[in-house]
């Protein structure tokens, strides 16, 4: 039983380190659920499926960076890293909101008191954590 863990953790571990399979298996993965209740919906409209097909390859890119931003501070246990993965975690998270409002499910979320969307803050943080995990230093 020990083997079979360690030989499923190898494949795994050479899977996700192989960018081009990975990014190819979300994206399949995230068009094959996407497909029906975002794009069948729409097909009477063409332009409302450009943008959310827009949407949905954006999405697939946050995933995927996210995705090898985790796997790669996993190997180097880096903060700076950590960081730039958590970023990519808010992109991610902004892209499903606009993913989802672009299909049509789902409203505008404003911050009322200072009458600004949701996803703009969320971007705003995503870039602050962006900057700091590229302009942060490591200490050795």
């Amino acid at each position: 039983m020990l083997k079979k863990d360690r030989d499923f953790r190898e494949t795994l571990a050479h899977f996700l380190s192989k960018k081009t399979s990975l990014f190819l298996f979300l994206s399949i993965a995230v068009a094959s659920i996407a497909l029906y209740p975002l794009v069948i919906p729409h097909l009477s409209h063409p332009s409302m499926i450009y943008h959310i097909i827009i949407h949905i390859i954006s999405f697939d890119v946050a995933l995927f960076l996210t995705t090898i931003s985790f796997v790669a501070f996993k190997k180097t246990k880096s903060k700076k890293i950590l960081l730039t993965g958590i970023s990519f975690g808010f992109l991610l998270f902004v892209e499903f909101l606009y993913l989802l409002q672009s299909s049509s499910l789902l409203g505008t979320f404003y911050i009322h008191l200072i009458e600004v969307e949701f996803q703009h803050v969320l971007l705003l943080l995503m870039l602050i954590l962006f900057a700091a995990g590229v302009l942060r230093l490591e200490r050795k």
